[in-house]
């Protein structure tokens, strides 16, 4: 029991890296506080300017 704890432990410490990983440009432009860069038509956080507001 205790070796499927430490393996569900390392696969949850395994995807937080990747996740730090992955996000690291936002996490220091956050920590710097500078302007987010828009996110690219064909990723999945685009989210187009409504004018209608």
């Amino acid at each position: 029991m205790k070796s499927f704890f430490s393996f569900i432990a390392g696969v949850c410490t395994g995807v937080f890296a990747i996740m730090l990983y992955l996000h690291r440009r936002v996490i220091k432009a956050a920590i710097a506080g500078e302007e987010l860069s828009k996110a690219p038509e064909d990723c999945p956080a685009f989210r187009p300017e409504d004018d209608s507001e």
